[in-house]
């Protein structure tokens, strides 16, 4: 194939194809986009801060949308992931934990957040910009995190190697991260201390975008319709009666409520003095009757929420955002189980790119300044999440007990489906034994009666052959 067929390939591409869904018709429009190419080219940073611009208008304007990514917040955060070191010392493992539990209280550099308020920030970021940076600091002696949004990075000179603020290597590796400063200067940040939290929806993709993009127009208009259809029915609140007449027009004495009586008419007010009331006298030709608005209409309420199911799709299911009033049991259970499953990812995604890296960060200072010793496998951590979000909770509690019984599953596992630590509970379950055994001694009681769980045992005498 010479250059000309080439050329003439890439005009007249999708005609006559045996593909149907390729070939142009005059009766669709056609697709805005080029050829298929990088998401870079695509996603470029006009397009992404038009994207983080509206966005950002959305969260802050529709309840809807404040809703899901607070929900994703919620659930998906709680009160923190918390960490599990796994290493091959337990002893080690319970100080690691301690230590880095008492450095997250003071992670923020400007000393506002606590690390967990900053992985609600982080989380909602995803959804709203689609992407947030953590530039790792250090104040004197202890490490800190900064938490930098999406607009503080960007490249506005096109310098060479820098792709929408980020220059990357010829193979494509972040290198590093141009921070934009309010005074118009700028300053380039090595990729080793800035930790990129988003969710790419291509390998190409280099710079994250809003989780909510999709719908940005269907709530948008959804906001303006709903704003005209108020007006519309403040404008009929305000009308109360409607007169129909057949003359051509309608005279100032048309409403009577009283007055002096006409020669040939009966008395108003003589007759809202004995009936009560207020009497309206009409002309012949003429009918009164009371104004009833039909706005919102049904149908206009079920296309709004039409735009709202379409616009939750790809984040959060709408019966679980808005309104569950219309499912079924079964349809329940379904609708919190896409819930949980998104919740899952998004402390994966959260983990993965945020904690898991803090974690070596801050456990490998203080191992580097003698505060903890290193010990094999330091490295190894794992994170609690918060209890799983359910309808049968009964239910699936005693499900859980008797598959702990049963030893289908581990109490390392029921413990983490509840947002718990194993090595506390057992802990806490030793102590609360301990007790009871030592103050059932000290009253000559059985432990059984002060708690169910000590089993009386009763061992029989040896036979003894006659």
């Amino acid at each position: 194939m010479n250059a000309f067929q080439r050329f003439a390939a890439r005009l007249f591409f999708g005609v006559n194809s045996t593909y149907e869904n390729a070939n142009r018709s005059p009766r669709r429009a056609q697709v805005p986009g080029s050829a298929p190419r990088d998401a870079t080219l695509d996603l470029t940073p006009g397009v992404r801060s038009e994207l983080v611009r509206r966005s950002r208008y959305l969260v802050r304007n529709s309840g809807f949308i404040r809703e899901i990514v607070g929900s994703m917040a919620l659930y998906a955060v709680g009160d923190g992931l918390k960490p599990q070191a796994e290493s091959s010392d337990r002893a080690w493992n319970r100080k690691a934990e301690a230590y880095f539990n008492r450095w997250s209280r003071h992670a923020d550099l400007t000393g506002r957040f606590n690390l967990t308020q900053c992985e609600h920030l982080v989380c909602k970021a995803v959804d709203t910009d689609g992407e947030i940076f953590i530039h790792k600091v250090m104040q004197g002696d202890s490490p800190r995190i900064q938490l930098i949004e999406s607009h503080r990075i960007g490249d506005y000179s096109d310098s060479e190697g820098f792709v929408d603020g980020v220059k990357l290597s010829p193979d494509g590796v972040p290198m590093a991260y141009r921070l934009l400063r309010d005074d118009g200067s700028h300053a380039d940040i090595a990729a080793a201390h800035i930790l990129h939290v988003y969710d790419p929806d291509a390998p190409s993709q280099v710079r994250g975008c809003p989780s909510l993009q999709h719908s940005i127009n269907h709530i948008l208009d959804e906001m303006e319709l709903l704003a005209l259809e108020k007006h519309a029915v403040k404008d009929h609140a305000d009308i109360t009666r409607i007169l129909t007449t057949a003359r051509d027009t309608a005279d100032d004495g048309d409403f009577q409520l009283g007055g002096a009586p006409e020669a040939e008419s009966s008395d108003t007010g003589w007759l809202q003095r004995i009936l009560g009331g207020k009497l309206v006298k009409i002309q012949p030709g003429e009918d009164l009757k009371p104004f009833e608005s039909s706005r919102p209409s049904p149908t206009f309420t079920g296309f709004l929420e039409h735009l709202r199911r379409d616009s939750a799709l790809g984040m959060l299911p709408f019966e679980f955002a808005s309104d569950s009033s219309k499912l079924a049991s079964a349809g329940v259970r379904l609708t919190v189980a896409k819930a949980d499953r998104r919740f899952s990812y998004r402390q994966t995604l959260l983990i993965d790119r945020m904690l898991r890296p803090l974690w070596l960060w801050v456990i490998g200072h203080a191992i580097t300044t003698g505060k903890l010793e290193a010990v094999e496998n330091w490295t190894e951590v794992n994170f609690t999440t918060p209890r799983r979000v359910t309808v049968d909770a009964g239910r699936e509690a005693q499900q859980n007990r008797s598959d702990v019984e049963a030893g289908l599953k581990t109490l390392s596992d029921h413990f983490a489906e509840l947002g718990m630590d194993i090595h506390e509970e057992v802990e806490k379950r030793a102590q609360e034994m301990k007790l009871i055994e030592e103050t059932a001694q000290r009253y000559g009681l059985p432990p059984q009666l002060l708690f169910a769980s000590f089993k009386q045992e009763t061992i029989n005498p040896p036979v003894t052959s006659t």
